[in-house]
């Protein structure tokens, strides 16, 4: 460990010599700690570390990623938990299993690195080298979503698989869009697959949602992926509710699977004694808020009252002094993919009875592996509410229908 600081000691004194000169007010220290050196040299080749060597410009510690570097630090490709070891202002990386020969390796730096005092790096670092005498100038892209939700994954994990040699494991973080890139993996047919960790050990546990990919890479290669759990059970109905008095709600403990149609003829609704309701439809929540909106769409065109008459547009004179702002994050990726459902609604031929109960019987449902089963589920419809009619009338009305006592009648005279 003292040789390989001392190495990073004078490669920082090369550095600090080529320099011009110390800028006026003395040396500048950076809120963070920032990598001012590494060895070997960025996009060095036919390098042969025993290990690789990174130097700040301030003194880290041991506060990012629970205290465990090794955490912070990615290699790809990946064999384990790297080993990490630090000293002051150094820090030193080997793979677990050791540096591959002829190999292009990334390794990546996540943001947190903290100096003694706390503060995180709010930047991560990326730099490449190889013990070989080529960096392929290659990239595997794409945004990681979490399919349920339609949302992307921030800091997903991604890997690629050669499916020539599955031992060689290229690794990849996403940033919070979701948004993954893979540089430097040599042209092939890669197993992309992303997941959404709930331990960070960089291995795909169970329970955990994920989704995988085959691309075949000669210079660049995309591909959005869908995260989901893959559970092997088929969907079951974990409620089921009154919605209106001629539909039913179902809701589901599992996702469906997008575009597989469900007949009205797959649902029966019964009544206690065997009595089988009609059923009209099946649609899901999106295919209502579709239809809802095509039906306001169509009632607002037929009304000509809301119409208003045309006016010439105005032009739009711009504010020389108004500059534009540069520093707009551009929006969230949105997925290509509709996203699957875990609500069915059930509209009837008929109303419902109140305080009745049904029986909801529905088949062949598939989950998002496309596993079919049926499911039943047990409705009771509340009661009817009875509403007091003498609370909703005004105190100066209901004064009026009080019954007034009968007039005393007057007295004969004597």
């Amino acid at each position: 460990m003292r040789h390989a600081l001392t190495a990073i000691a004078v490669l920082a004194m090369g550095i600090g010599c080529a320099s011009p000169g110390m800028p006026p007010g003395g040396p500048t220290i950076s809120s963070f700690p920032r990598v001012i050196a590494t060895l070997p040299d960025t996009n060095a080749r036919n390098a042969r570390p025993n290990k690789v060597l990174v130097r700040y410009d301030d003194v880290i510690g041991e506060q990012a990623a629970g205290g465990n570097l090794s955490r912070a630090v990615l290699i790809s490709p990946w064999d384990g938990e790297p080993r990490v070891e630090w000293k002051r202002t150094g820090m030193t990386i080997r793979p677990k299993g050791g540096w591959r020969p002829n190999t292009a390796y990334t390794i990546t730096i996540l943001p947190g690195i903290t100096d003694l005092k706390g503060q995180p790096s709010p930047f991560g670092f990326v730099y490449r080298f190889s013990t070989g005498p080529d960096i392929p100038a290659t990239a595997i892209r794409g945004v990681a979503f979490d399919w349920l939700l339609a949302r992307p994954i921030p800091g997903a994990t991604v890997q690629g698989i050669d499916v020539r040699d599955t031992t060689l494991v290229y690794l990849a973080v996403a940033d919070s869009t979701g948004r993954f890139e893979m540089q430097g993996v040599p042209a092939g047919t890669y197993r992309v697959r992303a997941f959404e960790e709930k331990t960070p050990n960089r291995t795909l546990d169970p329970r955990e949602p994920w989704d995988t990919a085959t691309v075949t890479l000669r210079d660049s290669a995309r591909t959005d992926l869908y995260a989901f759990v893959h559970d092997t059970l088929p969907a079951r109905i974990s409620e089921v509710r009154q919605s209106d008095s001629v539909t039913i709600s179902l809701l589901m403990d599992k996702p469906l699977l997008p575009g597989a149609l469900i007949p009205p003829s797959s649902v029966r609704v019964l009544m206690a004694d065997s009595t089988v309701l009609p059923v009209l439809a099946v649609t899901t929540a999106a295919e209502r808020q579709a239809a809802q909106l095509r039906a306001d769409s169509i009632a607002r065109a037929r009304d000509t009252t809301a119409r208003t008459p045309r006016t010439a547009p105005q032009r739009r004179t711009i504010d020389p002094t108004q500059r534009r702002d540069t520093g707009v994050v551009s929006a969230l990726p949105k997925p290509a993919r509709a996203a699957p459902t875990i609500e069915l609604f059930v509209t009837l031929g008929v109303p419902l009875k109140p305080a009745t109960t049904y029986r909801v019987e529905v088949a062949r449902l598939r989950n998002l592996l496309g596993v079919e089963g049926s499911a039943t589920r047990v409705l009771i419809t509340p009661r009817p509410t009875v509403t007091d009619t003498t609370r909703t009338i005004p105190p100066a009305a209901r004064d009026t229908v009080r019954a007034r006592p009968p007039a005393v009648p007057p007295r004969p005279p004597r």
